[in-house]
C-alpha cells in the first residue's frame, strides 16, 4: 500500500466524519442486520426521532452510502452496494473489538490489496479504506 498524499488523507478524514456520529452508526448497523428498512421501521429499530433520522439519512444518502427506494408512499433504505456493506460491517466490528468482524476486515484488506486501481480511481469512488490489523493470536493466511 502506498503512502497517503495530503488530498487522499483529507478525503479519508471526511469519510470518517460520516461514521463519527452515533445515529449514523446505528442506522448502518440496523441496515446491516435487516438489509432494507422503511423509514418508520428504521425509526422503531434505532429509536431515533423522525427529524433527526431524516437528517442523518440525508447525509448518508449524499455520501452514497445508502440508497432510497420508493414503494408507493413508503421510502425504504438500504446500503448502496455490497462494498459499502462490507466497509460498514468491518468498521463497526473493528470499533466494537468484535473478533467475528475479522473476516470482513480481511475481505476489505484483500480487495484493496489485490486491486490495481490508481489513487485517482480510488478517490473517484470515494470509498473508505481499512487496514487489516493482526493480533498475536490471529493466524496469518
Amino acid at each position: 500500500m502506498s503512502a497517503l498524499c495530503v488530498e487522499e488523507a483529507r478525503q479519508l478524514v471526511e469519510r470518517m466524519k460520516l461514521f463519527a456520529q452515533p445515529q449514523r452508526l446505528m442506522i448502518l448497523d440496523a441496515l446491516l442486520e435487516h438489509s432494507s428498512l422503511a423509514v418508520g421501521e428504521l425509526e422503531t429499530c434505532t429509536g431515533i426521532g423522525q427529524p433527526t433520522l431524516s437528517q442523518q439519512l440525508g447525509a448518508l444518502r449524499r455520501a452514497e452510502i445508502v440508497v432510497p427506494r420508493r414503494e408507493s408512499r413508503t421510502i425504504h433504505y438500504s446500503l448502496a452496494s455490497e462494498e459499502e456493506a462490507l466497509r460498514a460491517r468491518a468498521l463497526i466490528g473493528l470499533l466494537r473489538g468484535d473478533r467475528a468482524a475479522l473476516p470482513a476486515l480481511r475481505a476489505v484488506s484483500e480487495r484493496y490489496a489485490a486491486s490495481n486501481r490508481t489513487t485517482a480511481q480510488r478517490e473517484a469512488e470515494g470509498g473508505a479504506q481499512f487496514a487489516l490489523i493482526r493480533t498475536s493470536d490471529t493466524p496469518r493466511s
